[in-house]
């Protein structure tokens, strides 16, 4: 089973930290780090934009990643969120061990 982290940039921290919380609780994710608020310089509908937005590293499993998409989706304010998977081709063994069986057990999972 491969292990993913899910970069995803959200624009309000309490609402990121409850979206964080509630994916941990239903084992979408096995845990999830908030990094500080940070300035993102991006081209929206023709032009140059900013924006303040913490950014989001969630450690998963490939196999939850559509639907962890549209779990993240349901509560994201944004039109087209980032929602970055990215494969762990190695690292610690218990750890990586620890995100399969956390991530195996959330609600439809057989």
């Amino acid at each position: 089973m491969t292990i993913d982290l899910v970069i995803v940039t959200h624009p309000d921290i309490l609402a990121a930290r409850a979206l964080v919380e509630r994916l941990v609780r239903e084992h979408w994710i096995a845990c999830g780090h908030i990094l500080p608020a940070g300035i993102s310089v991006f081209f929206w509908e023709g032009e140059v934009r900013t924006a303040e937005e913490v950014t989001l590293v969630l450690k998963s499993v490939a196999e939850n990643r559509a639907e962890l998409e549209m779990e993240i989706r349901k509560e994201h304010p944004y039109t087209v969120p980032e929602i970055l998977f990215v494969s762990v081709d190695q690292g610690n063994a218990d750890y990586l061990a620890w995100v399969r069986e956390t991530c195996s057990g959330h609600p439809g999972k057989d």
